[in-house]
């Protein structure tokens, strides 16, 4: 019963470590993206036509709050795990 109960843990652990590297991965594209798009040029050409990526802005919100729902997740279920395993 003992090993069972480890090799649930385990499991749980792994899930949970890449659940938080796919999170920590997601912000940082965000990060990237939002900085790009900071640190692109916009211009108005001859034709007065604004040339700018604005579509960075969306995707990098995006990525970040992905990854935020991420740590989130794996933060409630980390805790509720832990008083399982207490109340146990």
């Amino acid at each position: 019963e003992k090993v069972i109960k480890d090799g649930s843990e385990t499991r749980r652990a792994k899930y949970n470590m890449v659940c938080s590297i796919i999170g920590s991965f997601l912000i940082l594209i965000g990060i990237i993206l939002l900085l790009v798009k900071g640190l692109s040029v916009e211009y108005i050409d001859a034709q007065g036509v604004l040339h700018e990526n604005f579509f960075l802005v969306p995707i990098g919100f995006l990525c970040v709050f992905s990854g935020l729902i991420s740590f989130i997740t794996v933060g409630i279920t980390t805790i509720i795990s832990k008083f399982k395993n207490r109340n146990s």
